[in-house]
């Protein structure tokens, strides 16, 4: 019996202290929602390459006066055909 008594009281001082850490975090405003993922997915202005029409993030995307290009060939290919 004495084992089985032993057992119980880490049970339940286990889960006292799984209780004071949850309400802790909640607290302080660290427990995530079901809702959130660790891996944020960052949202970003998407454009349209010119010359082939695919999307491209602003940031990776070449910019020429007000036209945007998905790389240097685009841009390139685009001028010579244009000039």
């Amino acid at each position: 019996m004495g084992l089985i008594r032993l057992i119980i009281l880490a049970l339940v001082i286990w889960m006292l202290w799984r209780l004071v850490n949850n309400i802790k975090a909640r607290l302080n405003g660290k427990e995530k929602s079901a809702n959130q993922s660790d891996n944020k997915i960052e949202q970003s202005n998407m454009v349209s390459c010119h010359y082939c029409s695919v999307h491209t993030p602003e940031e990776d995307a070449i910019q020429h006066e007000q036209m945007w290009f998905c790389n240097t060939d685009h841009k390139e290919k685009y001028l010579e055909d244009n000039s």
